[in-house]
Formats: C-alpha cells, structure tokens, sequence
C-alpha cells in the first residue's frame, strides 16, 4: 500500500485524478487523503453516480438559478459550487449514463461549468476526483464510457489493489477499525485489541467487499465483545471462523489463503509454517507448488505484485517461502 500512498501524494496537486479499483478496495478513504495531502481549504464532498437521478443530473452538478424553469423559486448551488476551493469525488463514475458523460466534458476541458438558466459560466476551482471499478480504457472498450471523456480524464490514475493483494496490511488495519468502533457504535465498553488467533483467522477469511466488509465485521465483533478486553474468535461471525489447521477438505482459495498466512506467520520458513498448520513440512512444500501450478498466470501476476510490495522486509507468497537445510 506503500506505492499506492506515495501515488496519492504525487497526485495531490492535480486537478482531476481517477482511482481504479474493486468495490470497497478504499478508494474513498483514498480520495480523502489526496484532499488532505493537497492542502486545499475547500471542502471535501463526495457522491456516487447512482445517486443521480435521470433528468436531474444536470441541475445536481451545477445548479440552477433562480426563474431557471418552472418552480425554480431559488437559487441552487450544485455539487461543483458545494466542492469551491475543495475536491469533490464522483465514485462510481462508470454508472453514469453516456448523456450524463457528455456533460462533463466540457468541464474537465475547460475548467468551467454553467449553472441552468444562467448566461455565464463559472470557473471550476475544485479538484475533480472519480472512482471506477475498471480501468479507463476497459470502460471505453466495453462502451461504458466514451473516449473523448476518457481522453479528458488524463494519466493521474492510482490502482487501488484489492484486500486479497494485500493480506499482509490486514492486522494493522483490523487494529485501525477496532480504534474507530467507539465512536462508530456509540459504545466504549468494547476490546481494545485482538487475541492473536482472532488475527490469524482475519488473516484467512474471504473479503469479497474487501475494505468495507472487514470494517463491518470487526464492527459487529466490537459489539459482540463488549465488557471483554480483548476480540476473540468467538466474538468473529460464524461464517469467517476458519480454522488454522490445514484440513484436505477445505476448498483450494481456502488453503491458499491458509498456507499464505502460515508462512508470512513464519517468515517464509516452511518448517514452522507446517507446526502451524500441523502437517508435515513436505505437505506444506507440495501445497505450494500445487497452487503454484493452478492458475499459473493468475497467480505470477499476484506473486510479482506482492514482490514489489515487500521485497525489502519480508518474502512474498509462494515465492519467497525458505527451505530448510
């Protein structure tokens, strides 16, 4: 994550940036640090683009003024007038209609925008961030979005990895949520911290919403623990309570999960990744060239990701595991 902060804060002074990533990867959070690293004054405001709703698009992104049409008795100030001096953030912008596209190309263009049923035009002074779930490009040639906009959107571009990429951050960022629970749940009789098994556990279980569901469910365990001093296993949701012993049965993501969380345990050394795991060395020694083999490609774009990321202190997954003399 490391490479992805150091983007955002090279990034910061532009006037229009895009992040690419999953649902609940963090793009959000992401744009907010931008706006803090960008040392703008201006507000920090954000929406989705399924928030805009069919034939209003229009007057929600640059309002309207007074007599503009029927019923318009004031003056409105849309989200462009909202963001003034700040950054406003449209996620999900592959959701937006191409009609809705079209109207936005003018703005990044030119830096200005034109309230309804004004003569004039004003200047755009905030920055404009958005946040799609494919690449520009993908999103051009599956016609969801159209290429003279993407072509306006320009190469500040930040990929934002998915929580599986990155499984090494999840102890640090269950830490960071449980800090949040407090004040997220209006209870401060929660734990503090985590008992290491219920780490570990975390370490193995499935995100398909990545950020936003492991947030939600050390959540719930908050709530489950209250009066405990520490996050337990048991106060985890049933579904995630993965057992950190290698069992044949277990689905092939399960053990590739489960044996990526032994050896990063174990600092890549097979033979204490095994005691984990409570199997011979071996087993763990062919587990690996196992799912190794499987999705060969797949996996080698995931081993590379991960080398880069933590060459310096730490072996990546499946690629860096020590054998023992």
């Amino acid at each position: 994550m490391a490479d992805v902060l150091l983007q955002v804060n090279l990034f910061a002074p532009a006037e229009t940036v895009v992040f690419e990533g999953a649902a609940g990867s963090g793009k959000s959070f992401l744009a907010q640090v931008l706006h803090h690293a960008s040392g703008r004054r201006g507000p920090f405001v954000d929406v989705s683009a399924g928030e805009f709703e069919p034939g209003l698009a229009l007057d929600q992104l640059f309002g309207h003024v007074r007599g503009a049409f029927t019923g318009a008795l004031s003056r409105h100030r849309g989200l462009f007038a909202e963001a003034e001096g700040g950054t406003l953030l449209i996620d999900e912008f592959h959701l937006l209609s191409r009609s809705q596209q079209a109207m936005l190309i003018r703005v990044l263009e030119r830096r200005v925008y034109r309230p309804i049923g004004s003569e004039r035009d004003v200047p755009v002074t905030c920055s404009v961030v958005v946040g799609v779930e494919a690449s520009l490009d993908r999103l051009v040639a599956t016609g969801r979005m159209r290429a003279n906009l993407r072509s306006r959107l320009g190469h500040c571009i930040v990929s934002v990895p998915t929580l599986d990429a990155r499984r090494d951050e999840i102890a640090s960022l269950a830490q960071y949520f449980l800090s949040l629970c407090p004040a997220a749940t209006h209870a401060s009789d929660g734990p503090t911290r985590f008992a290491r098994d219920a780490l570990g556990v975390l370490e193995v279980a499935n995100y398909p919403a990545n950020l936003r569901d492991l947030r939600e469910m050390i959540k719930a365990a908050y709530l489950r623990g209250r009066g405990a001093e520490e996050l337990r296993v048991e106060h985890l949701p049933e579904w995630v309570r993965v057992p950190l012993r290698y069992d044949r049965r277990m689905d092939r993501a399960t053990k590739a999960r489960l044996v990526e969380w032994a050896l990063r345990a174990s600092d890549g050394h097979v033979g204490q990744a095994a005691e984990r795991l409570g199997v011979h060395r071996n087993t763990v020694a062919a587990l690996v060239t196992q799912l190794r083999g499987s999705d060969r490609k797949e996996r080698e774009d995931l081993i590379q990701t991960r080398q880069v990321r933590t060459e310096v202190d730490r072996p990546s997954f499946l690629g860096g595991w020590k054998r023992q003399q």
